[in-house]
């Protein structure tokens, strides 16, 4: 994707376009993203400071970036390595039901666990449903979703089961997939109850470390 593309895209989105999609990718928010950066592609009244879910402990804020804070199918959320600076982003967030937001492979907020498979032509590996950062993909296992990463960057997805609604019968599938850390996209629990995405996050490496969000994703 050429620079011209992303600006020409993000343009698009500053200037109102309501139904466009936007893109969610290691580079459109590349290792050198600045709060400034984002005033200048998407207009100062879209980017605001504001507290983003990040500390020591479940619940626990810090002081980030909010990218249409205002439009609850735009809203990503940004948290800063230089956070004075606000500059060099440790991680980019989006999260919950729906989103405008797509991942270079057209994944968003509420695509199935079944539908990520497909995309990636063949089973993945996931984190179950019994620890922190549960639901999330850990190895596309060689499948064309890996396409998605740069050296330098990340994209993480999370898959959730819908808490609020489960039955008696997907209760007994998530207690299986508690047994164990980690659980193909083929096991059968996991073909059954097909988790939608509830977050999709990239995370960056520099100076050949890594982010401290690699390893998981956020607690909520």
């Amino acid at each position: 994707m050429t620079r011209t593309f992303v600006v020409f895209v993000l343009a698009l989105a500053a200037a109102g376009s309501q139904n466009k999609p936007l893109p969610f990718s290691c580079d459109v928010f590349s290792t050198d993203t600045s709060a400034a950066s984002l005033i200048e592609r998407f207009g100062a009244a879209n980017v605001k400071t504001a507290q983003v879910p990040f500390g020591g402990a479940e619940g626990d804020f810090s002081e980030g970036t909010v990218l249409f804070g205002s439009s609850p199918d735009a809203r990503l959320e940004v948290y800063w390595r230089d956070s004075p600076n606000k500059r060099e982003p440790e991680w980019v967030s989006v999260r919950g039901k729906q989103s405008r937001w797509r991942s270079p492979a057209g994944i968003t907020l509420g695509a199935s666990l079944r539908d990520i498979e497909r995309l990636n032509r063949k089973p993945f590996l996931l984190l179950g449903f019994g620890d922190e950062g549960s639901g999330t993909v850990m190895q596309w296992s060689g499948g064309r979703l890996d396409a998605q990463d740069t050296p330098n960057c990340r994209v993480w997805i999370r898959v959730t089961p819908d808490y609020k609604h489960v039955t008696g019968a997907q209760s007994q599938l998530i207690n299986q997939l508690k047994r164990a850390p980690e659980f193909s996209s083929a096991h059968p629990a996991m073909q059954e109850l097909n988790p939608t995405v509830s977050e999709m996050v990239l995370t960056y490496k520099r100076d050949g470390l890594k982010s401290a969000r690699s390893e998981d994703t956020r607690k909520h």
